[in-house]
């Protein structure tokens, strides 16, 4: 694979399209091999080279700050991806605005990094405002909104409000049962299955309390 790319880089150059497009093959597949330390360092190499080509301030950069922030999280090292995280946030609603997708994507990002790194109650505080914010603009942020429910399910499990998670879980399985997909396409059972076994988790959880 990076004989692969450092040929492309020979004949196309570092920057066009088609090399570009293997080296994220690269990162790929070796995310698919559970070699996420080699991700974090291929990532934050590929941040630190579109720096120095492009600028601190090229529109792609805060997508791969975010990147980094979680690949670190991939890793481990929680506090780094709060630390990047909410930096890419603050930047993200002075460049956007706080009512960006991309920023209430950040935002949900941060608050979920902190739940799992010991802060669940503010990550829960975070994720019900965000929540709120993205249902208020109605169908435009629909599928804003359902990334937005499930990170909520997530952060409230850690915070110990299993109820309340199973709740927003099971309104997330009504919005599922309403979801049309392509005739070829097996997402919708496949999703379906995933919400389903997150169910017996949490009911099983709330059995127990």
């Amino acid at each position: 694979m990076h004989e692969d790319v450092a040929y492309l880089t020979r004949k196309l150059g570092r920057w066009h399209p088609g090399t570009v497009a293997a080296r994220t093959r690269v990162g790929s597949w070796l995310t698919l091999e559970g070699r996420h330390a080699e991700v974090l360092q291929l990532t934050e190499a590929e941040l630190a080279e579109r720096i120095a080509e492009f600028g601190a301030d090229d529109p792609d950069i805060l997508m791969w700050r975010t990147s980094v922030a979680w690949r670190r999280r991939r890793v481990g090292d929680l506090d780094g991806a709060v630390a990047l995280a909410r930096t890419v946030v603050e930047d993200s609603v002075r460049e956007l605005g706080s009512d960006h997708p991309h920023t209430h994507q950040r935002r949900a990002g941060l608050a979920r990094f902190l739940a799992e790194n010991g802060e669940p109650a503010e990550g829960v505080r975070l994720l019900r405002a965000l929540y709120a914010e993205s249902q208020a603009f109605g169908h435009d942020r629909h599928s804003g909104t359902r990334s937005i429910r499930m990170t909520l399910v997530t952060a409230l499990e850690l915070n110990g409000d299993v109820r309340e998670a199973l709740d927003l879980l099971d309104e997330e399985i009504e919005v599922e049962r309403g979801t049309l997909y392509g005739i070829d396409e097996n997402l919708g059972d496949h999703e379906m299955k995933r919400l389903e076994e997150r169910r017996t988790i949490l009911v099983a959880k709330v059995r127990s309390v």
